[in-house]
């Protein structure tokens, strides 16, 4: 008597590919990555990373419920100065908790903020009013 499975055999290599696609986050070495992950102990939407070495100041987006680009690299110490244009028709905010940095940005406005990345690693900015939705990024050094 003859077995037939012929459900198993189509769908084996169905199943293969969606474990090998949950497997694979999209990150990079390095760095450049996109999607949710820890940033300097907040989950933050990463849209990318900038390296602002020898930069005193920086431009970004406050789009919707993220920024970009998300992270900032530099040297340790480097004073930074970041524009932070509000591209949606939402408030948000840029806080840098550890530096007492807390500026609100309008609904289509821009402001302006000082940060210093920090002697080594990284440290979390956030708009406190969409952190829970993981409106995070990072001022990285090292």
């Amino acid at each position: 008597m003859q077995v037939r499975y012929p459900a198993v055999a189509v769908m084996a290599p169905v199943v293969a590919l969606a474990l090998a696609a949950c497997g694979s986050s999209g990150a990079s070495s390095t760095g450049n990555t996109t999607g949710k992950q820890k940033v300097g102990g907040a989950t933050a939407n990463v849209h990318g990373t900038k390296d602002v070495t020898g930069m005193s100041s920086v431009t970004i987006a406050a789009d919707n419920f993220y920024f970009d680009p998300s992270i900032l690299k530099g040297t340790p110490g480097q004073r930074l100065t970041i524009t932070i244009n509000n591209t949606t028709g939402t408030e948000h905010n840029f806080t840098v908790k550890s530096q007492h940095v807390d500026s609100d940005i309008e609904d289509g406005k821009s402001a302006t903020v000082t940060v210093t990345l920090p002697s080594s690693g990284t440290i979390s900015f956030y708009c406190e009013y969409h952190k829970a939705l993981a409106m995070a990024g990072g001022l990285e050094s090292g």
